[in-house]
């Protein structure tokens, strides 16, 4: 008589080998993920460093691109920019996270009156925080 294999001598193998394919190319996906995200950090930081008062919001997006998020209040408007490795951006509610951004401040004229997390948070304080 033949012998009967149990569906778990087939099946168990099959499914660790397919999560070890999954797996791989999840961390190789991650791993490329990551590396263009630092080369983004690497080129806002560069860009970055030619900000002025004074610049309209077209002359940033010329030297810098699309904010990584954008903020509307009364008035005014900041655009944040990620300038620091590592940390995912997805909770931006917590407060540490919004420091791997760096803000830059447009007023009711959209023109730039300042940038950095410093110049914000006086903003905030004197402006006002209510947003739109």
């Amino acid at each position: 008589m033949g012998r009967y294999l149990s569906p778990f001598k087939i099946y168990i193998p099959l499914a660790l080998a397919l999560i070890g394919i999954f797996a791989s190319g999840c961390s190789k996906t991650m791993q490329r993920q990551t590396a263009e995200v630092d080369r983004r950090v690497d080129e806002n930081i560069q860009s970055l460093m030619g900000l002025s008062n004074g610049m309209s919001k077209g002359e940033v997006y010329s030297l810098a691109g699309v904010a990584n998020y954008v903020e509307g209040y009364e008035w005014g408007s900041v655009w944040r920019y990620k300038i620091r490795k590592g940390e995912n951006d997805s909770f931006l509610a917590k407060k540490d996270v919004e420091l791997n951004y760096m803000p830059v401040v447009f007023d009711n004229t959209d023109r730039v009156m300042g940038y950095g997390q410093k110049f914000y948070d006086q903003t905030l304080k004197d402006l006002g925080a209510g947003q739109f």
